[in-house]
């Protein structure tokens, strides 16, 4: 994460200079190797390897797709049978994949694009389910990234976008986790083709990119094709020793060394726009409201909290739109909302002014909802750091047809889905309805 990485290793900077006094462990399943030795300078024998305990077999395969085809030859689109977890690297994908397969799977979809209560009643599910011992309620997974860390959960077979060197450890250890199967468990991996060609086009690779992490997912492909692990019987002890001759070839580290000063540059960025120094912390003042807003100095990405219409796509591909949205303002001034928020470069269209959300809402909200024009864009921004005045992402039929019906509905507008089994979350209608990602 962009100036995270930055501040973290000035922490350990400030512990080291404390001496025996520090007392001081860090604990990763996954350590960056090389990030702890050209960042943070800690020395080969400051770092402890504790051997997997996980006595399972391992059956790793690389199905090679075309990823602007989303059907059964796209490992992340088919269909699943048994307990399976599917995790794609962005929640669109799982949510596509999910809505693909809603009536043929006995399957559950968590992502990072719920509003908060459906986010934790959904999380509870997926929990119950897949834990060690749990209920059979659900056969298969549907999963963003949010479930590849800290979430104790197992399945018997798992498909996997290609990812970074860690993530890809860090998605294994969903698989068999507690060591109850007796025969090599298959993790799939699903290699879109433009990477496997060494390629850095594609939707794929541009998330990637955007990710800081384009350079060592590829470098990690190529380094376990050279090793030829492909169907082969591997223990968690041997995939570790090979997670630890990667991060040592001169390919890793300059793989490793592009993604990281491409964040670090961008974190530079974020800190001097975020950060004012010298910082004085003044004491918390209750708002009047109650309610938290977002901070105009936070570094986890410039977020605001937005507000959409509904649909229905149990009958997908035909979409209903219903008259309501997303959620509703709680009654009493004390309670917090049930929100949803968005970041600024997707509510702004990353860009493009055909997709930019903003724009259609100052042009068009105070004929669909009341209230005063907005003159300027940052006076809507500003205000969306508070849930009570979102910006909105779409409009319910009743809304649009105030300023010209249904040609009137942004092509990119961005809807909070649902189905009969339950909630799909907040996605383009562009993304709904085409295969464009």
């Amino acid at each position: 994460m962009p100036a995270f990485n930055l501040l973290f290793a000035e922490l350990v900077e400030c512990k080291k200079l404390q001496g025996s006094i520090a007392n001081t462990l860090l604990v990763s399943a996954t350590p960056h190797y090389f990030f702890l030795n050209t960042v943070m300078e800690i020395q080969s024998e400051d770092i402890i390897e504790m051997p997997s305990f996980n006595p399972s077999e391992y059956r790793i395969e690389f199905k090679v797709f075309d990823e602007t085809q989303q059907d059964e030859g796209n490992p992340l689109y088919q269909r699943q049978s048994g307990k399976t977890i599917v995790i794609s690297n962005t929640a669109q994908t799982a949510q596509k994949s999910f809505i693909r397969n809603q009536n043929t799977e006995n399957a559950i979809l968590l992502h990072s694009k719920f509003k908060k209560s459906d986010k934790q009643k959904l999380f509870n599910e997926v929990y119950e389910s897949f834990k060690k011992n749990g209920t059979p309620k659900y056969n298969v997974l549907r999963a963003g990234p949010i479930v590849q860390a800290s979430l104790n959960i197992t399945s018997d077979y798992m498909v996997s976008e290609l990812t970074t060197a860690e993530n890809f450890l860090q998605r294994l250890g969903r698989l068999d986790r507690f060591g109850a199967n007796s025969t090599p468990n298959i993790y799939s991996v699903a290699v879109p083709e433009l990477i496997h060609q060494g390629k850095g086009t594609g939707a794929a690779a541009r998330f990637l990119n955007r990710q800081y992490s384009f350079a060592a997912t590829k470098a990690w492909y190529s380094f376990l094709q050279t090793e030829e692990i492909e169907n082969q019987i591997i223990e968690l002890p041997k995939l570790y020793s090979l997670y630890r001759k990667f991060h040592e070839t001169e390919l890793a580290k300059q793989a490793m060394e592009s993604d990281l000063l491409a964040c670090f540059k961008q974190g530079v960025q974020l800190i001097r726009n975020k950060v004012v120094d010298p910082i004085t912390i003044p004491p918390k003042k209750t708002t009047e409201k109650g309610r938290s807003k977002i901070s105009k100095h936070s570094l986890r990405g410039e977020n605001r909290f937005v507000q959409m219409a509904v649909c229905e796509v149990s009958q997908w591909p035909k979409i209903e739109f219903l008259n309501e949205y997303a959620y509703q303002p709680p009654v009493s001034d004390r309670e917090q909302f049930d929100n949803l928020t968005a970041p600024l470069d997707e509510i702004q269209g990353y860009g493009d002014s055909d997709r930019n959300l903003l724009a259609y809402m100052k042009s068009k909200h105070h004929n669909i909802i009341g209230g005063q024009k907005a003159f300027k864009d940052f006076i809507l921004l500003n205000e969306a750091r508070d849930p009570e005045f979102p910006v909105y992402l779409s409009y319910t039929p009743e809304g649009i047809d105030r300023v010209g019906g249904e040609s009137a509905r942004h092509s990119y507008a961005i809807y909070y889905a649902m189905c009969d089994k339950q909630p799909i979350g907040a996605i383009s209608i562009k993304h709904l309805t085409t295969n464009e990602d």
